[in-house]
């Protein structure tokens, strides 16, 4: 027969093997992948100096200070490495395991607490977030060693107890404002519960009425900008989907978190049918812990779905804390299952296998499928971007993504265009000033093109740059779309002098052709510079063909200059008019040299100009074209 000793050995190595299961799952790979945006914010925000940041808290940033002032103190101590940066989540993520193991203990026995502890060890979520240097996994922690506190408070009341829980609440709010939700449904489980003595509950609605009165001065400092705060991503939802997003999540995750559309579906079936067990094979004396976990668990989803009939709030990183308490369920409704139906444990079996598998699927994607990558390959577009730097070029990011300027390295200077979200006419202006500086200023332009919803929707940076510069270049780098242009100064330092009057006082000044090697298939660039020494009365059309060496034409690309936006009607006399043309060539076009023909001819009639040495001019460069790649 075991012995009590032998039963609390067990229990304490169960525990550990847990935690160092846990541990491993939230450690391993922290590091390897690049921050992502919300978490270069959290370096470049937690930075800042303390009051700089409260101060920023009362007028632009909707979350509390804890995660600010931990992490700020943080990179004091040991810098903003990705390893060291997340590893306070790490940490905060093994303590989430721990309290749920000491939850589900309190509220269902022993048994349940290592089930519960089990799978919150492997959830996906749970890891996502303990690899992740925001509050989240800091929020669950806080949130789930709260409520087991409160419940061992209300069971087995004590002061110590009661002002440690009432501790971890206050804390908790200080993490994330919708800690508000889980303390709200326990507040309420706790005082509507018909098994506690009336002393519990009034200790209960003491607790938590202090905790409101010492956060009652900080509410009052943040009322009135959460008060007008809104996400515009956030979109409506109906309370099933809502119910099945929190389920979705707290068993596979999210899309972006590893889940593809399966396991989401397995993970919410399988935590459903776990939950469902717990809910309805109860027995009456456990109605109370049956309450409380369902408040805990669906409160707060419930609690956003009626605040987004107002405004819209809902995500699943809202009701992370949840997430603990649900599993916890899940694994009481497990053993009720099996309990209740002693022929049928199968099925209790297959749904906490299905909901480990899920659990162990999702976070491999997480941590080895570069589809679900936490971010793109920041260093890599870094290292690009070091490596290709010229003298006399900007770097121009069209979206403020912290993440990019937090790895950013290369000698060029960086700036975000737009200034700020194009909200209004006097943005737009900003931008288009902003423009007009960089293009007086640098020589090149190299631009990361980003359009985003709410920031620069229609892509008016890439569409100016494209009105005022030459582009002589565009690659997919790491998943980002750069596209480099050349400023009128660039351009013309680029420019072969290249001198011959036409007729009408229109003169060509020189060429430029951006690779001479060309692969059949490619496009080639030509670009053409063009003066008029005296006003021109009519819109020429400019035309360029590719010959080969015996004088057969094999490719043209004729426009008016620049692609139409610079007609010869309208040029200023005196001025540089930079004319780009982009001629694709055929695939099937054998390699060899070629020559370059250019001119000018009235589009209506088709008469060419005449010039000093005739009506088409044979540039003084070959093309050599190399074969289909």
């Amino acid at each position: 027969m075991r012995t009590p000793f032998t039963r609390r050995q067990t229990a304490l190595w169960t525990a550990v093997l847990l935690l160092l299961l846990a541990g491993a799952m939230r450690a391993y790979g922290v590091g390897r992948q690049a921050l992502r945006g919300d978490e270069a914010f959290s370096v470049r925000f937690s930075a800042q100096a303390l009051g700089d940041i409260v101060a920023a808290m009362g007028t632009a940033e909707p979350n509390p200070p804890l995660y600010w002032f931990l992490l700020h103190g943080w990179m004091q101590l040991v810098g903003t490495s990705e390893l060291t940066l997340r590893w306070p989540s790490v940490l905060a993520g093994v303590v989430a395991v721990a309290a749920t193991y000491r939850l589900g203990t309190a509220l269902a026995g022993r048994p349940t607490g290592a089930l519960a502890a089990l799978l919150a060890a492997v959830n996906p979520f749970l890891i996502w977030y303990a690899q992740d240097a925001r509050v989240y996994s800091l929020l669950a922690a806080l949130v789930t060693a709260a409520t087991w506190l409160t419940w061992t408070a209300a069971r087995r009341p004590a002061t110590r107890r009661w002002l440690a829980a009432g501790g971890l609440w206050w804390l908790a709010l200080f993490g994330h404002y919708f800690a508000v939700l889980p303390a709200a449904m326990v507040a309420a489980s706790t005082l509507a519960g018909l098994r506690l003595p009336r002393r519990a509950q009034a200790a209960t609605l003491l607790m938590f009425l202090g905790v409101g009165a010492a956060y009652l001065p900080w509410a009052v400092y943040v009322g009135p900008l959460l008060a007008g705060h809104h996400k515009a991503w956030i979109a409506p939802l109906d309370p099933l989907t809502v119910l099945w997003r929190s389920l979705a999540a707290a068993a596979a995750g999210t899309p972006g978190t590893g889940a593809t559309p399966g396991l989401l579906q397995a993970g919410a079936a399988a935590l459903g049918l776990m939950a469902a067990g717990a809910v309805l094979w109860t027995r009456r004396y456990r109605r109370l812990t049956r309450a409380w976990l369902l408040a805990v668990a669906f409160g707060p989803a419930l609690l956003l779905w009626l605040i987004s009939l107002v405004r819209p709030v809902y995500t699943e990183q809202y009701v992370f804390g949840s997430v603990p308490a649900l599993l916890v369920l899940a694994a009481w409704g497990a053993r009720r299952l099996g309990e209740t139906w002693p022929r049928e444990r199968w099925l209790s079996t297959t749904g906490m296998g299905a909901l480990l598998l899920v659990g162990l699927l999702a976070a491999s994607n997480a941590a080895f499928n570069p589809a679900f990558a936490k971010s793109p390959d920041w260093r890599g577009l870094n290292r690009y971007l070091a490596d290709t730097a010229r003298p006399g070029e900007v770097v121009v990011m069209n979206l403020p993504e912290p993440a990019f300027y937090y790895y950013y390295t290369a000698s060029m200077p960086a700036v975000t265009s737009p200034p700020r979200p194009l909200e209004d006419e006097s943005a737009v202006l900003e931008t288009e000033a902003q423009i007009a500086a960089l293009r007086a200023g640098y020589e090149h332009v190299r631009f990361i093109h980003q359009p985003a919803s709410g920031y620069d929707p229609l892509g008016l940076v890439g569409q100016r740059l494209d009105e005022c510069c030459e582009m002589t270049g565009q690659a997919f780098v790491f998943g980002w779309l750069v596209r480099t242009f050349d400023t009128p100064a660039g351009s013309l330092a680029a420019r072969e002098p290249y001198g011959v009057e036409f007729e009408n006082g229109l003169a060509l000044t020189g060429y430029r052709v951006l690779d001479n090697t060309p692969h059949a298939g490619d496009t080639l660039h030509l670009t053409l510079y063009w003066t008029a020494h005296a006003p021109v009365a009519e819109a020429y059309t400019v035309f360029v063909h590719l010959l080969t060496p015996d004088g057969f034409e094999v490719g043209n690309a004729d426009s008016q200059p620049d692609e139409g936006r610079r007609p010869t009607n309208q040029w200023a006399v005196g001025e540089s008019v930079i004319d780009p043309h982009r001629m694709a060539l055929e695939a099937e076009l054998p390699a060899g040299e070629y020559g370059l023909e250019v001119g000018l001819y009235a589009l209506e009639t088709g008469e060419r100009l005449g010039s000093s040495v005739g009506e088409a001019l044979r540039l003084p460069v070959w093309v050599e074209v190399r074969g289909k790649r």
